[in-house]
């Protein structure tokens, strides 16, 4: 066959089976084509730029929009111009963010009507994270779009992890309109803001979650050793939940068989079966006692075979942090030990150090407690309306009866927080029938897989379908704010180029500084595991490359908007 001819039979190869071409194609060169080049990630500089994001964003309800740093300024700039955007352009008429629901809402009386300072409002929601100028700009500029007539947005938040706004709020409702319940909703609030005081749990206790795919209908083994000294009461044990549609499937907390006194490195087994109805699952270790507990080598069989997940877990805690775990308790310090370990250089450490709160309620209590109210205010309905309440104050009052038993689930370690995320989510939009809304959260909550957990954006998903886009953001080299890990408060990191192995690494190779990609029809390359720098808000010194999980990029998201370099986000001028 003759060179010329050869040529031709490749070539027409490759135009009757475009997936030989694709296939053929470099990832960076794929990325190169179908790249939608943004000029600024600034609002207020056109949709010229943007117009393609139409062809994206689609017929969709809900944008998530994600972010791989909770202290990016570029990130944020960016999410103010896609909400310019999508209110501007396309109809979205509700902006919702990770941040407590009726604080954040306190937000929407400005947006809408202008009343408060929306600096000190900004920082009446908490997060260190949302008190930025960035976040403020974009405030002030949904106030000055309800005011030009050319839209209204509203300002809400679905969060849920403080619970005094919330139940003041109930308070307030039920002492102008069944002033006889006040006394038992006043006792229910104590109880709530002393519930695992300070937002912990009231047992040392560290916690994963089990990707759902891999465990569901088969049984896991469940392992780990223990070492305990002085244990006098309570016990140190290993743990495993299964969550069901409609509660706990499978629990077990060694709670019979736990270890006590002072004893040596021993190993433990739970062996429990996995429901193929499963939404979520949890694991880990706890000492619901005094004394201190060492915990080392945990390793997890799925139907008799080993399971690996090194990137998303530590099961031997060598990492420097408990990778893949969060770990609390009031009354306890959980950390590494490097002095006592059954292998290897370190194990976790729980102790026992007294509480730091008198008084303090059962969060289990608080739940039940907190159950009754949110019944009995549903329940309420046709009495409070008949006493002059207007539909949307009953329902807000019942919301926010759930939002308090929603913080009241999370530090039992009952219910997940990007579980009760989603539910708030789809609160909004329930009583916002007709509208589309823009989503502001990190990568961890608004992804659809790839995590160790079931994220708020998994859920959405099952709810939604194909109603919701989810853009991750990316980044490859820069700086961002973030509290030091280990002690120490908010300062300023910066990362170098990410690796070249990394997801970052070849988005960057394109030479584009900033651009969107749908990835929905991209090549195999971006339905495998890439390593991505993943970053919440904490941050180890001398790590450049902490928080680098491995995730599906065309799996996670539906879009990635990447930016070369990033740089920290500024102040609130008005804190």
């Amino acid at each position: 066959m003759t060179v010329r001819r050869l040529v031709c039979v490749v070539a027409v190869l490759v135009t009757a089976c475009p997936l030989l071409a694709q296939q053929s194609e470099s990832p960076v060169d794929w990325i190169r084509e179908h790249a939608i080049r943004l000029t600024t990630p600034e609002a207020g500089h056109g949709f010229a730029d943007m117009q393609r994001l139409k062809e994206v964003v689609g017929n969709a309800r809900i944008v998530s929009l994600g972010e791989a740093t909770h202290g990016s300024r570029e990130f944020f700039q960016f999410k103010h111009r896609m909400l310019e955007f999508l209110a501007s352009e396309m109809g979205f008429s509700i902006f919702s963010i990770e941040a407590n629901m009726p604080e954040a809402y306190r937000l929407n009386d400005y947006v809408l009507n202008g009343t408060g300072d929306p600096a000190q409002l900004l920082k009446g929601i908490y997060f260190w994270t949302w008190d930025t100028e960035e976040v403020l700009a974009m405030i002030q500029w949904m106030r000055a779009f309800n005011q030009s007539g050319k839209g209204r947005v509203q300002f809400t938040g679905f969060d849920m992890q403080t619970p005094n706004v919330a139940a003041e709020n109930v308070r307030t409702f039920v002492a102008r309109y069944e002033p006889a319940y006040v006394a038992t909703v006043a006792d229910a609030s104590t109880a709530a803001t002393r519930a695992g005081a300070g937002g912990g749990a009231e047992f040392g206790v560290a916690t994963g979650s089990f990707p759902i795919a891999r465990a569901a209908g088969k049984t896991i083994r469940y392992s780990g050793y223990i070492k305990t000294e002085g244990v006098t009461r309570g016990f140190a044990g290993l743990w495993w939940r299964v969550d069901g549609p409609s509660g706990i499937l499978a629990f077990d907390n060694m709670q019979t068989r736990g270890v006590k006194g002072s004893s040596d490195w021993a190993k433990y087994t739970i062996e429990l079966p996995v429901d193929a109805t499963a939404r979520n699952i949890n694991f880990g270790a706890l000492l619901p006692g005094d004394g201190t507990a060492w915990f080392d080598d945990l390793t997890v069989e799925i139907d008799g075979r080993l399971s690996t997940d090194a990137d998303a877990f530590d099961l031997s805690f060598e990492s420097s942090t408990p990778r893949g775990f969060f770990t609390g308790g009031n009354g306890y310090r959980v950390q590494l030990d490097t002095a006592v370990n059954h292998s290897g250089k370190q194990s976790l450490r729980m102790q026992y150090v007294g509480t730091t709160a008198t008084n303090t309620v059962p969060a289990a209590t608080a739940v039940a407690t907190w159950k009754d109210v949110v019944s009995h205010v549903e329940s309420g309905r046709a009495g409070y309306r008949a006493a002059g309440a207007s539909d949307p104050d009953v329902e807000w009052a019942v919301q926010n009866a759930r939002v308090v038993l929603q913080c009241m689930q999370l530090r039992a370690n009952q219910v997940t927080r990007d579980r009760s995320m989603a539910e708030n989510v789809k609160w909004i939009l329930d009583h916002n029938p007709n509208a589309k809304m823009v989503v502001w959260a990190h990568n961890g909550h608004v992804a659809t897989s790839g995590f160790s957990y079931e994220t708020m954006g998994t859920s959405l998903r099952r709810m939604y379908g194909q109603e919701m886009v989810v853009f991750g953001l990316a980044f490859n080299q820069g700086s961002f704010q973030a509290i030091a890990q280990g002690g120490g408060g908010l300062k300023n990191f910066t990362v170098p180029p990410a690796k070249p192995e990394m997801l970052e690494a070849t988005l960057a190779s394109t030479g584009i500084p900033l651009f969107v990609l749908d990835v929905r029809t991209a090549p195999a390359w971006f339905k495998e595991p890439r390593g991505s720098r993943q970053i919440g808000a904490v941050y180890p010194d001398g790590d450049p490359y902490a928080f680098v999980g491995n995730l599906e990029p065309a799996s996670a998201f539906d879009a990635l908007a990447f930016f070369d370099t990033t740089t920290v986000a500024r102040k609130n001028p008005g804190r």
